[in-house]
């Protein structure tokens, strides 16, 4: 069982630093002037979660500073059709300029093999690789705006790295374009066609230390470092109004986000069916999942039989927040994630986190800030929540020290002074 819940302490110099990171101090920089793209494959105002989210939050904050900025993106709304559904066309969303451009016709009997090949780790060679990229979400009249007004822009963002919109889109002007690149450990990250996008692009954006840590393992020297996202926080007062989402009360895990198995929705399920059976958990604990999908996505439709699991789609913004904070611990079975937004929304309302040991991002989250634990197998996964559960001063104390975490280094000035402070070195390095 691993209960590793110390604090790392840093010195000053460190926490200062990871803060506002050093770099080239030039006086003719004037960060707000500076004009900047940011591609996403989709967008709009109230996509939820995700990395698109986490791109437009980063650009209509610093639209809002005064940063001439655009966001440009397809027609598509669903990621999983990619059908144009969204007119074509410029408007302004966020308090930005948004552009959108036609999704070009897929050939899904070319992308889907490939897909499945590369996602089980097979080597399809660099020819299969561009066609899976040629036929992944591409718009024609997105590259050609592009190529049009690249010079117009300081830099060029594109986001997350798995689209064609961001392999394509970046060879265009590769001088003036970044990734945020929102990259995991997985197999799509060893592809060929991968590895020569990251480096030929001028630089990259990074969520968190070990995402660049691991594009660098895999990619070698990028330039670039660590900014994340920003939050405001709650008051307490606001944090005490917040009455629970359930009539009646019960202790409950959390799951909120996508029902994949991407996400590893179905071990959070299997781990926390089989630790109930065998009584190593409280019997009057339950399972809650919120998000878009279904449990036969997730090839457990009969957990939805079990009376101690309850699933529920989307949620407004306060709902959400009523759930989180009256639950338990928040769970985050991921093992791919770059940055986890719900995370650091779970911290801002003292709610403390579980998360997995295989994700390097979201375990040196919890453990530097000191806000969660971390699982391994289901016997951890057991110990772990039986504690959270029986310990309420336990999960108070890692709720506000998560809390603490995000107040110190995810709000939204400190963000921007970061990547202010990574642009400076990028184009003037």
């Amino acid at each position: 069982m691993e209960l590793e819940t110390q604090d790392i302490t840093l010195p000053d110099s460190a926490v200062q630093e990871s803060i506002v990171p050093k770099g080239v101090r030039t006086p003719s920089f004037d960060a707000a002037s500076k004009r900047y793209g940011f591609v996403v494959p989709r967008f709009f105002e109230s996509l939820a979660g995700g990395a698109e989210t986490l791109i437009g939050a980063l650009a209509a904050h610093l639209g809002a500073r005064g940063n001439p900025v655009e966001i440009l993106t397809t027609c598509a709304a669903d990621n999983r059709t990619w059908e144009d559904a969204l007119p074509e066309g410029t408007s302004t969303e966020m308090g930005v300029t948004l552009r959108r451009f036609k999704v070009n016709p897929r050939n899904l009997d070319i992308w889907i093999p490939r897909q499945i090949q590369i996602s089980e780790g097979m080597n399809i060679g660099l020819e299969d690789e561009l066609l899976w990229m040629e036929h992944s979400v591409n718009s024609q009249g997105l590259y050609e705006y592009i190529a049009r007004h690249a010079a117009e822009f300081d830099a060029l963002f594109f986001g997350p790295y798995l689209f064609g919109t961001t392999f394509w889109g970046s060879q265009i002007a590769p001088e003036r374009s970044y990734l945020i690149p929102c990259l995991h450990d997985e197999h799509y990250a060893y592809t060929q066609v991968m590895g020569a996008m990251f480096r030929q692009v001028a630089g990259a954006v990074f969520n968190a230390g070990p995402e660049a840590d691991l594009a660098r393992a895999l990619y070698g020297k990028i330039r670039g470092g660590d900014v994340g996202v920003g939050f405001v926080p709650h008051t307490q007062t606001a944090i005490d109004a917040l009455l629970p989402y359930f009539k009646e009360q019960f202790p409950y895990l959390l799951y909120v986000g996508r029902k994949e198995t991407g996400k590893n929705v179905q071990v959070l399920i299997d781990y926390f069916v089989e630790s109930k059976e065998k009584g190593e958990i409280p019997a009057d604990l339950k399972l809650v999942i919120v998000g878009g999908g279904s449990f036969s996505d997730l090839h457990r439709p009969e957990a939805l039989k079990r009376s101690d699991l309850v699933d529920l789609q989307h949620l407004s913004e306060e709902e959400k927040r009523r759930i989180i904070r009256h639950s338990t611990v928040l769970c985050q079975p991921s093992t791919n994630e770059s940055f986890s937004i719900v995370i650091m929304e779970a911290w801002l309302l003292n709610r403390p986190v579980l998360v997995h040991a295989s994700c390097a991002v979201t375990r040196y989250h919890a453990l530097t800030s000191g806000g969660g634990l971390y699982f391994s197998n289901r016997a951890d996964f057991a110990a772990v929540v039986a504690e959270m559960v029986s310990n309420r001063s336990l999960a108070s104390d890692l709720g506000s020290a998560g809390r603490r975490y995000v107040e110190r280094f995810y709000n939204w000035p400190a963000v921007v002074a970061r990547f202010d402070a990574l642009m400076e070195e990028l184009l003037c390095g």
